[in-house]
C-alpha cells in the first residue's frame, strides 16, 4: 500500500498541536502549587478510605480540615481531633479524652498539609496517566513513582481539576499494596476562617501527655 505522504505529514503536525494542548506535569503541579499559595485560608470536606490488600477489608472516615496560612491547621474527624497553632501540635483521642501536645517541627506529624502533594515533586517521577471525572469536575490524574522505591509509599497518584486547578482526589499505595485514598470534597479556598479555630483548649478531664 502506498502511503500518502502529504496526508501523513499533516497528521503529524495536527497530533503534535493536539498535544501542546495538554499540559505538562510540571505545569500542571505549578498551577496547584499557585492556586494554594494564593489562598490563604482554604476549608475541605474529606472521606478517607484505607483498603487492606491481604485482607481485602476497608476502613472508612469523613472530617473537615483547615488551613491557615503555612503551618496553622486543624483536623477534625469522629474520634479524633489535631490542631496546629503554628508552634505546638494537638492531637486529641476522642474515645481515650487523651491529648498529646508536640512541637511542630520535632513531631512524627510535621509534614504540613500543604506539602503533602509537593513532597513528591522531589523524589518521584511524574507522568499524566489519563483522565477521570470524579465528584463531576474532569480531572488529569498524575502518577508519582519513586525513583528507587525505597518509601513507604512508592507510588502516590493525584487527581487534579482542569479547571479549578485543585486536587480532589489523593491515592497512595504502599510497600505492601494496601490503599489510602483521599477524596476532597467541596474545597473553598481564600475564605474567612476565625483564629480560634487553630487555638486547641483541653478537656480539663483529659489525659495530657506533653513532649515539649
Amino acid at each position: 500500500m502506498k502511503i500518502n505522504w502529504h496526508v501523513l505529514t499533516v497528521m503529524i503536525f495536527l497530533a503534535g498541536i493536539l498535544r501542546s494542548d495538554e499540559p505538562s506535569p510540571k505545569k500542571i503541579i505549578d498551577q496547584v502549587e499557585a492556586k494554594l499559595i494564593s489562598g490563604k485560608n482554604i476549608k475541605v470536606q474529606f472521606e478517607e478510605m484505607f483498603i487492606w490488600k491481604l485482607a481485602g477489608e476497608d476502613q472508612k472516615i469523613e472530617g473537615e480540615l483547615y488551613l491557615q496560612g503555612d503551618s496553622k491547621f486543624c483536623i477534625i474527624t469522629e474520634d479524633q481531633k489535631i490542631v496546629s497553632d503554628g508552634v505546638n501540635l494537638y492531637t486529641y483521642d476522642k474515645s481515650a479524652n487523651r491529648v498529646l501536645i508536640d512541637r511542630l517541627g520535632q513531631s512524627e506529624d510535621a509534614l504540613l498539609p500543604r506539602q503533602i502533594l509537593f513532597q513528591y515533586t522531589k523524589n518521584h517521577r511524574t507522568r499524566i496517566v489519563g483522565k477521570e471525572v470524579i465528584s463531576g469536575n474532569q480531572c488529569y490524574i498524575l502518577e508519582f513513582t519513586h525513583e528507587t522505591g525505597e518509601v513507604y509509599f512508592p507510588t502516590v497518584r493525584v487527581w487534579v481539576d482542569e479547571k479549578a486547578w485543585v486536587p480532589r482526589k489523593v491515592e497512595q499505595i504502599d510497600l505492601y499494596e494496601n490503599r489510602t485514598i483521599y477524596l476532597l470534597k467541596n474545597v473553598e479556598i481564600g475564605i474567612e476562617l476565625e483564629e480560634k479555630q487553630f487555638h486547641f483548649i483541653i478537656p480539663e478531664s483529659a489525659e495530657v501527655i506533653d513532649m515539649r
